[in-house]
């Protein structure tokens, strides 16, 4: 005869393996990392500081990366964690790439994103040397990817050219690279892009890619990388009649990268990865006149990642439940015609505050900033002049001038067609921009987008301009 508190044994012993059981099956996301961390520049010197780190997916445990190696983390909150960088980190004027480790089971790196911290004494402007110029392809390049393939603290370029294929640029460190073809197909210049990860958690990055023979339909191709700059096909996956533009980040926390492919007849397609580079069809969300320039982030402050989208008729915002799935799509702004040329949409903290900021650009020459309220809301919108009324122009945001303060650059034409012109609107650091500052480059310089980082880790932000291939400017 069983007693009462052999029973409650039973219970007890039943229960403990209950939660044992469940906790075997809990699973931590892969984490994002949004920049610009707090400060993103300090001189050289400084000595130790408390670095503040924004994203989406952080849990309990997980630790911020200098250049790869771990440092002291205070967990804040989902989106919110402070590292202690050291003194030996920022002695001498260099880059600090900064990532995101969320602990097992699950978790990982977050090699689909990282934050720069600039250490450089400021300067006043941008002072671009002559650029390192790569032809690759007979046709121009629009879209060009920098992240860190072989090595934490240097990064490499993946680009596709007109010709079809898709190139690897990888760096030496000073701002020169070597560049070599690692993938063919790519379905159409015009429109399409890039993104990275390790989407089967080998620790090597990834890449996926748009694929086909333009005008036929399009997939996506993840190309799984062998960790010595060589990659393998992992499959392709859905159909498009457009060219898709392509996100990533974990959308249903299962340690797993994700990716959305939105495409020009307005729709957002959402693939959940399985783990082993091979993805599942999710979700599917139509985005009234068209769907491009996906962003991922966390734009109300609950931890989980969020999608912004550059549609026809305004700027698109879904928010995440954190489970693969994302809200109705809300218009947040009714955006005028994009710049033509590069990204239409900047995603960055203009005024330090923590919350996230728009940017974008429009066909009468201006740059318009919406600053964030935290909520997945904005205030309205402030216009900086960037150029003429002329569509073709491109521009980016980052810390140019390493003075802790965001700056915008643009390239555009002036006079009609007849001059171009390339530019700098420095930062006041409050959400601000002052008037923009013309810098020059070589005669007859001719953009199709501007991507940023610091390709030499010297504490200055460079760039590349895309055009016939790439040009490479690194600051003196």
């Amino acid at each position: 005869m069983k007693t009462k508190g052999h029973v409650a044994c039973m219970l007890s012993v039943a229960a403990v393996a209950f939660l044992l059981g469940s906790a075997a099956y809990a699973v931590n996301p892969v984490p994002t990392v949004t920049g610009p961390v707090h400060p993103q520049a300090v001189i050289p010197g400084h000595g130790n500081f408390i670095l503040t780190v924004y994203g989406a997916n952080f849990v309990s445990g997980a630790v911020v990366n200098w250049n790869g190696s771990p440092r002291s983390t205070t967990f804040v909150s989902a989106r919110k964690l402070q590292g202690k960088i050291l003194a030996s980190d920022v002695a001498q004027p260099t880059a600090g790439y900064i990532t995101v480790t969320n602990p097992a089971p699950g978790g990982g790196p977050s090699s689909s994103s990282y934050a720069i911290v600039e250490v450089h004494t400021p300067t006043k402007t941008v002072a671009p040397g002559p650029p390192h110029t790569y032809l690759l392809g007979d046709d121009p390049m629009l879209f060009l990817t920098p992240a860190p393939f072989h090595k934490a603290e240097t990064l490499d370029l993946l680009g596709g050219g007109g010709s079809g294929n898709v190139y690897l640029l990888s760096g030496k460190g000073d701002g020169t690279f070597a560049s070599k073809v690692v993938g063919r197909q790519y379905y159409n210049l015009y429109g399409c892009s890039h993104a990275v990860g390790d989407f089967n958690n080998d620790g090597k990055l990834d890449y996926i890619f748009p694929v086909g023979k333009f005008p036929n339909t399009a997939s996506v191709e993840v190309r799984l990388g062998n960790g010595n700059g060589t990659f393998r096909t992992s499959g392709r996956f859905g159909k498009y009649m457009a060219c898709p533009e392509v996100a990533v980040g974990d959308f249903n926390g299962d340690g797993n990268l994700d990716f959305v492919a939105a495409d020009a007849q307005g729709t957002a397609y959402i693939f959940l990865g399985n783990g082993d580079g091979t993805f599942r069809h999710g979700a599917t969300y139509g985005i009234p006149g068209g769907a491009f320039n996906p962003v991922v982030a966390d734009f109300n402050g609950d931890g989980k990642l969020d999608l912004i989208i550059d549609s026809g008729k305004g700027i698109v915002l879904l928010l995440g439940n954190g489970d693969g799935t994302f809200q109705t799509p809300q218009t947040v702004f009714p955006k005028p015609e994009g710049c033509g040329f590069g990204v239409s949409l900047v995603v960055n903290d203009f005024n330090g505050d923590g919350k996230l900021d728009l940017a974008f650009c429009s066909g009468d020459g201006q740059i318009g900033v919406l600053l964030g309220n935290g909520n997945g809301t904005f205030k309205k919108p402030v216009y900086y002049h960037a150029g003429s009324n002329y569509s073709a122009w491109a521009f980016t945001a980052g810390d140019f001038n390493s003075d802790g303060k965001t700056d915008f650059i643009d390239w555009h034409f002036e006079n009609g067609v007849r001059d171009r012109v390339f530019a700098i609107l420095l930062g006041n650091g409050d959400g601000t921009f002052q008037p923009e500052t013309a810098v020059h480059l070589p005669d007859n310089i001719e953009d199709l987008g501007i991507v940023s980082g610091d390709f030499n880790s010297d504490g200055l932000l460079d760039f590349v301009m895309l055009n016939a291939g790439v040009q490479v400017y690194t600051q003196k």
